[in-house]
């Protein structure tokens, strides 16, 4: 019915000419004005509903139905938790702005996520999440520090955007690429237990009510790609069409090309923890996955250490992204409590037992089964304990020293077998063990809820790597431990974590957690525990003898290991070398009495103890520091001799050189301290000391510049390249402008000569070959071309007699995988093959016959043999006409003299006479 509208005659009519007489566009509007729109006003629409749908005209129809669809769910998802929930108010931060109900999730999802205690958005879910679900798309870097959400804050608007579907389309909508086969499985159980129970008629959750009487589709199928599984069960899962696949880049370029994969189809592209994903190691991967991608398709990139300049992550395609960065300031949680010891590397074994039994406290034995359970229920082991290790070798020696002990330990590293590791993994899930040994394949995303402590058994040479190792614990929330060794080779990296976090270094603290979070505490151990315990390790040697031949393949690892690692920068260096020798912080190998470590004193009511130190560590230093006032040139020669003036004008050098040394380091730690400008303070022992404006310095505060940016070192920790100095990047960004007359850099770079260990000779440029092909390293550590195609799915393709649709076509029907087929535990039969023939010796060979010309016949089917003829037990043969199994007497007799013949032959004599 079309809307019906009618004049309205002005009130109080104008008696003014000039009003008659005005422009035609202001009587038009004033008609327009004037119009009252019936249909609206007796639909009972207010005006500012009215002005609101005039401007919806303006906008395109996909934004508008976005917008409606987000108003409706937003109205759905109130009423749903007021449902779940059981009552009519809602606690603040339920609803309302800054919610997920405010965000316009599908009410399904909502109650998903309400359901599984996740009611209130953590910071970096609540600016990603709109941002990610805003039209038209757009794609999203994303910083926050570890145990923040991330992986929801990305795993729900991608749930989002696919509606929680399956698609019948063949290809696949959502990839999420992660760097380690954990987080992987990690991933993929946290986006499972969200996206259960949608319905295709509506936006009900499964258990909301009756069921409807439309079927429901599928709901999303998910692909899980990592290296270390069977090809054969990957083929089978692509040909089955996930919606979201969660995939390692090495895998799934090995499929890619195997398969020639196309992903053009891909929508929506998550890099999980993507500094790591764009270092070198994952660098040539990739780089041709994506080349596969369309153009078209939205990006997020999330890790918890992210540069503030996007340059080094190019190649991902972002376009114009949005960059989110929270907790760049504090950079690790605020419940985290950090101490560093000061070892010597030989003494790091015996430091690690004694913080494992007396300040840990992890008990001895295997996880025992809970008295109280009726259910035979095992009881975790406490304090769980998860120990970083720099290699598998050294993992391997950790392993066996504490199994020798009587610890029970789980080990993980990359080279270990997958199904080993997600053995390992799972028991100390479970807390069947209660030490976990791994390299940094467990750094990145892991989340092992009860996780207590983290120990550094060697220090992470970059300040990322040290985040997020220390982030496996004092996640959402709760509480928890860092403990470090830090040996004189790693107190550079020590210093450059130190300006990175923008925290002081201290050696003696008050009393306190607080101050185990906001500085960071350095000590040794107490000589006396470390000597006794350096005997106990060598009845453990005696007890395991595997344990000397691992300790001398561990220290030839680390050797090979340091010299891969990053360098720490020169001004650490030099300051690593005056702590050293400064009788101030006593550290392990320094030739001082060593400061125990403020955690190891045991609180005591009155400071005796401390006083004791105290006098102790001064009595030390006074005889340190004690120097006589002759020489042995002296003796005896007290007059005016060469000796004593010899003697007499080196004093007085000496002393020259003493009132000057004061200075020389004071200006030292102004450059230091220039190059952390967050430090204003640096620690120098056990005060401080602040780095005034002192002419010495040849700083004035009010006209120096420094030649460093702000943040500098900050900017240095989060970058892709730890340890790259200024020069070696200056090096790597310089332009030259002599090529015409040197070599180009392809003539350069295949004019070099490299060792190839396989081949046993030197080979020109990396191994590319002729036709440069990019060379890329398989899980058994081969190098093969990128493209390089083994067979294996042609094969599956002629085995299992599957061809693949084409992108954008649909499905397969009836494709399922054989862990679909598995239902109640059973299995169910899907293939008709027909039935085996009969057989015909049988004694029962008629009556299976008859039976089965009944069922023909039932079923409409006339079994009539070929050429007319019935074929029974003798075939087309009458029983007269079978040939009879009697003998005559012709052929007994010939059967007897063949036998005969045959006896008669056997008895001959051997021609080889006296050969046996």
């Amino acid at each position: 019915m079309p809307e019906l509208k009618r004049k309205r005659s002005p009130a109080f009519p104008s008696s003014d000419d000039d009003s008659h007489n005005g422009s035609g566009e202001s009587s038009a509007h004033d008609s327009e004005s004037d119009e009252v729109d019936i249909t609206a006003s007796l639909a009972g629409k207010s005006k500012r509903q009215r002005t609101t749908e005039q401007d919806n005209d303006d906008i395109d129809d996909e934004t508008y139905i976005r917008q409606s669809l987000a108003k409706q769910n937003m109205k759905q998802g109130m009423e749903m938790l007021k449902k779940v929930k059981g009552r009519t108010k809602l606690a603040k931060g339920e609803v309302g702005g800054g919610s997920f109900q405010s965000m316009g999730l599908n009410p399904a999802l909502l109650r998903a996520l309400t359901l599984r205690g996740y009611r209130v958005p953590t910071p970096i879910q609540r600016l990603a999440i709109p941002a990610l679900l805003a039209s038209p798309p757009q794609d999203l870097v994303g910083m926050a520090r570890t145990g923040s959400g991330k992986t929801f804050a990305y795993m729900i608007p991608l749930l989002q955007h696919l509606g929680g579907r399956h698609s019948t389309t063949f290809g696949t909508r959502g990839l999420i690429l992660v760097p380690s086969r954990e987080l992987a499985l990690q991933v993929l159980k946290a986006g499972k237990e969200i996206a259960r129970g949608w319905q295709k008629n509506s936006s009900t959750h499964i258990g909301d009510g009756e069921p409807s009487d439309a079927t429901n589709t599928e709901s999303l199928r998910w692909g899980l790609i990592i290296g270390g599984e069977s090809l054969d069960e990957q083929f089978e899962m692509i040909s089955n069409n996930p919606d979201i696949i969660i995939a390692t880049p090495g895998r799934l370029l090995h499929l890619a090309v195997e398969m020639n994969l196309d992903l053009k189809s891909v929508q929506y592209v998550v890099y999980d923890e993507a500094d790591r994903l764009f270092e070198m190691g994952f660098e040539t991967a990739l780089q041709e996955i994506i080349h596969r991608l369309p153009a078209t398709r939205q990006s997020s990139l999330f890790s918890a250490t992210l540069p503030k300049t996007l340059v080094e992550f190019a190649k991902a395609g972002l376009q114009n992204p949005k960059l989110v960065r929270l907790d760049a300031e504090s950079k690790i949680s605020s419940d985290l409590q950090m101490a560093f010891f000061s070892v010597k590397e030989v003494e790091k074994d015996a430091s690690l037992l004694i913080l494992l039994r007396d300040v840990i406290g992890v008990p001895l034995g295997e996880a025992q089964v809970d008295p109280k359970s009726s259910k035979n229920k095992i009881e975790s082991l406490p304090h769980q304990t998860l120990i970083f290790a720099a290699t598998k070798h050294h993992v391997e020696y950790l392993y066996n020293l504490l199994m020798t002990v009587g610890y029970a330990v789980s080990h993980v590293y990359g080279a270990l077998d997958q199904t080993a590791r997600t053995e390992q993994m799972d028991r100390f899930r479970q807390g069947l063990t209660s030490i976990l040994v791994v390299t940094d394949v467990a750094a990145r995303g892991i989340d092992i809820p009860v996780l207590e402590n983290v120990i550094n058994y060697d220090f992470p040479h970059g300040a990322r790597v040290f985040v997020h190792r220390v982030g496996r614990t004092a996640r959402a929330g709760r509480k928890g431990w860092a403990w470090s060794f830090v040996s004189s080779s790693e107190l550079p990296h020590l210093l450059d974590l130190q300006l990175f976090l923008g925290r002081p270094l201290v050696n003696t603290m008050a009393e306190g957690p607080q101050h185990y979070t906001e500085n960071l505490a350095i000590g040794a151990f107490e000589r006396d525990r470390l000597d006794d315990q350096l005997e106990g390790l060598r009845a453990y040697d005696e007890k395991n003898n595997a344990l000397e031949t691992l300790r001398a393949v561990m220290q030839k690892g680390h050797k090979l290991y340091e010299r891969t690692q990053g360098k720490a920068s020169q001004a650490s260096h030099n300051r690593a070398k005056l702590m050293m020798k400064d009788v101030k912080w006593s550290l392990a190998g320094s030739g001082f009495d060593p400061i125990v470590h403020a955690v190891l004193r045991k609180p005591s009511g009155n400071n005796s103890s401390a006083e004791d130190d105290h006098a102790r560590r001064a009595l030390l230093q006074v005889v340190s520091s004690f120097s006589p006032s002759e020489t042995v040139f002296e003796i005896g020669n007290r007059g005016k001799t060469a000796n004593a003036g010899l003697m007499k004008d080196r004093r007085k050098a000496l002393a020259k050189i003493r009132r000057t040394r004061p200075s020389a380091e004071l200006i030292q730690q102004a450059v230091i301290d220039d190059t952390a400008s967050d430090l204003e303070v640096l620690e120098l022992g056990q005060g401080s000391v602040e780095v005034t404006s002192e002419p010495a310095t040849y700083q004035d505060p009010e006209f120096y510049m420094s030649h460093y940016q702000k943040d500098a070192m900050t900017d240095k920790g989060y970058s892709l390249k730890d340890g790259a100095t200024f020069a070696e990047q200056a090096r790597g960004a310089t332009f030259g402008l002599n090529g015409d007359e040197a070599l180009t850099g392809r003539q350069r770079h295949g004019s070099q000569l490299t060792w190839d260990k396989k081949k046993k000779k030197f080979t020109q440029g990396a191994g590319e070959g002729a036709d440069n092909v990019k060379m890329v390293k398989t899980e058994s550590g081969a190098r093969l071309p990128a493209s390089y195609r083994s067979g294996r799915f042609d094969e599956w393709k002629s085995k299992l007699h599957v061809n693949l649709p084409r992108v954008g076509e649909t499905e397969l029907p009836g494709r399922r995988s054989q862990s679909q087929q598995h239902r109640n535990g059973r299995f169910n039969h899907t293939r008709t093959d027909a039935a085996k023939p009969l057989d015909k010796l049988s004694k029962d060979y008629e009556r299976k016959q008859r039976t089965q010309q009944k069922r023909s016949q039932a079923a409409g089917i006339e079994a009539e043999p070929k050429n007319g003829k019935s074929k029974g037990r003798y075939g087309s043969k009458s029983m007269g006409r079978v040939k009879t199994e009697l003998k005559s007497v012709e052929q007994i007799r010939k059967s007897r003299e063949t036998k005969e013949k045959r006896r008669a032959k056997n008895a001959r004599p051997s021609r080889h006479k006296g050969k046996r």
